[in-house]
């Protein structure tokens, strides 16, 4: 079935919209793969002609995802912060990804807070900058002012913008499911599953209530923290579409020669943007994703604001656990224990080779095992577990890979501020903390009460497993199924040999049999050595040919 059989009509114009900008930017193979192909034509016409690349893939690919709109974009900006599966010349490109669109006209603006509002702004602000601070994709800020003189950002969601993400979402889900089941090299990679979790988070940030929670918890978590400032914002005035936020009034973190005004110094700040995001995931499992120096500003008094709420990452107690093991174990140089923290990850394919990635991981980690911990950088070892985990096609948890990201941004900004920051010697206390509530009373006695009921629930079902084996053994219903790991290869590779060998025993006959009739005629004066000697050059043609193929193995 092809994608038009899959898509309703009403999408099929937006669908030749998407084949026209691929195959103006050079990716008729994409469309190839996509099973696009018939909306290149229409009666018999070549609709879209294929113009000849001067520009690297990547920066193509990035030019088409900008020009596709406002859906596209957001993808490559999240592909972008997936180097487990992109290599870095497609994520730096992406990188640059910018939302180019203009802002809404200020009497639109207007219009969108009274319907969210029920009145006119002017009853509930007393002021309204039509300037707006920002624009994007989703949305747009501008400052304004309520009524008793608080200062306040309202976050204002374009008109109309759902549908049309939904369209493309809907778009995207069909052809994610068609690569993957036509082009086997893509699997690796899950695209329905990345497309699913990009949906699940786009819409998450189209809903600007979820983005409300997520300030909620910030702001219980660091309540009693005096100098990372989470901005208030104000229920009776945000909905779905709209969200009014306490204004924070500083500077942005890059401007380093005005830090003297807000009484601080980079060296200061860079510990504290690291406590702020560490302190997040260690200690609270809730940590900003995008902590970008954009969405940081510096307040007075050597404080720190956090904007931006849309995108947050969750650990559990678990994943915690986890990850302070992984780190500890890259650390330390045990790969064992890392292929066996992988595993409990769920990150490693069945049909991974363990021993390559052992090997491919103890050289990794000779790269780093006899440098001190102030000269390892996190963005170099995100690096390289990246590279290992696109090369054996291993499975990271999106939250994982968000949360790598989120240190190498973090470790990227303090490093410009204090070129002697290291991310992972300020990460060290709260490695050894999360190491250490381990062995915490009160998680020991809560981890005893869990294996406690897994162990009774594994007990009271044994009975009813073993009644349920013993009628089936009995019934002569009873069968094991099992697989063998690369029998296809295997099937193969004896093929192959045989059919060397084979060519090798005839090889072998023509040459004594060609022997054999060139001596006898030789002997009897007959007329039969032409056939000897067509016997020794077809021979020797074969044999050519047999020993080309056994230097190409390069096994001999």
């Amino acid at each position: 079935m092809s994608v038009i059989d899959l898509l309703p009509l009403s999408e099929l114009a937006r669908v030749k919209d998407v084949v026209r900008i691929l195959i103006k930017y050079g990716f008729e193979d994409v469309v190839e793969f996509l099973r696009l192909s018939p909306l290149k034509t229409a009666g018999g016409r070549l609709l879209f002609r294929k113009p000849t690349p001067t520009e690297s893939r990547p920066v193509r690919l990035r030019k088409a995802l900008e020009e596709l709109g406002p859906t596209f974009s957001k993808l490559g900006q999240i592909l972008s912060a997936r180097p487990d599966l992109l290599s870095p010349d497609y994520i730096t490109e992406l990188s640059r990804l910018q939302d180019r669109i203009a802002p809404l006209p200020f009497d639109q603006v207007e219009s969108i807070l009274e319907e969210a509002w029920g009145s006119p702004p002017s009853i509930h602000l007393s002021r309204l900058d039509p300037v707006p601070l920002g624009q994007a994709t989703i949305a747009q800020v501008h400052r304004g002012r309520l009524p008793d003189g608080t200062e306040v950002a309202i976050k204002v969601r374009r008109p109309g913008i759902v549908p049309k993400v939904e369209a493309d979402l809907s778009i995207l889900s069909v052809l994610a499911g068609v690569l993957e089941d036509n082009v086997e090299r893509s699997r690796r990679f899950h695209p329905r599953e990345v497309v699913r979790e990009f949906s699940r988070t786009l819409r998450l940030e189209l809903d600007f209530s979820h983005e409300a929670k997520n300030i909620d918890r910030a702001a219980r978590h660091f309540a009693d923290d005096q100098e990372i400032v989470i901005p208030q914002w104000f229920p009776e005035y945000s909905t779905e579409q709209v969200l009014v936020l306490e204004f924070l009034d500083g500077i942005k973190i890059t401007e380093i020669d005005r830090f003297a005004e807000m009484g601080t110094t980079p060296e200061v700040l860079a510990r504290l943007g690291a406590r702020s995001i560490l302190k997040q995931v260690f200690v609270f499992g809730f940590f900003q994703g995008d902590p970008h120096p954009g969405n940081i500003l510096v307040l007075p008094g050597s404080r720190i604001g956090v904007l931006d709420f849309g995108m947050f990452g969750t650990l559990s107690q678990t994943w915690r656990t986890l990850l302070s093991d992984l780190l500890t174990a890259l650390s330390e140089n045990d790969v064992a224990r890392v292929v066996g923290v992988l595993r409990r990850m769920n990150a490693i394919p069945e049909e991974s080779d363990t021993l390559l990635l052992e090997s491919e991981l103890s050289r990794f980690l000779e790269e780093f095992v006899n440098l001190p911990l102030s000269e390892i950088r996190v963005d170099q070892l995100a690096s390289e577990l990246f590279s290992i985990t696109r090369e054996h096609g291993l499975k990271l948890p999106s939250e994982l890979v968000l949360l790598l990201r989120a240190l190498v941004i973090m470790e990227g900004i303090g490093r410009q501020l204090d070129p002697s920051f290291n991310m992972l010697e300020e990460a060290k206390p709260f490695m050894v903390s999360q190491f250490m509530s381990n062995f915490n009373l009160s998680n020991i006695l809560r981890n005893f009460k869990i294996s406690s009921r897994s162990a009774l629930r594994i007990l009271n079902a044994i009975p009813e497993a073993v009644e349920g084996f013993l009628d089936t053994a009995g019934t002569g219903r009873f069968r094991i199924d099992f697989s063998l790991r690369h029998l296809d290869d295997l099937i193969r590779e004896i093929d192959r040999t045989g059919n060397l060998l084979s060519l090798s025993v005839l090889v072998s006959s023509l040459v004594i049999g060609s022997a054999l009739i060139f001596s006898a005629s030789l002997s009897s004066h007959s007329s039969f050595e032409t056939l000897g000697l067509i016997g020794f050059t077809g021979a020797g043609v074969l044999g050519f040919f047999l020993a080309i193929v056994i230097l190409r193995t390069r096994r001999f």
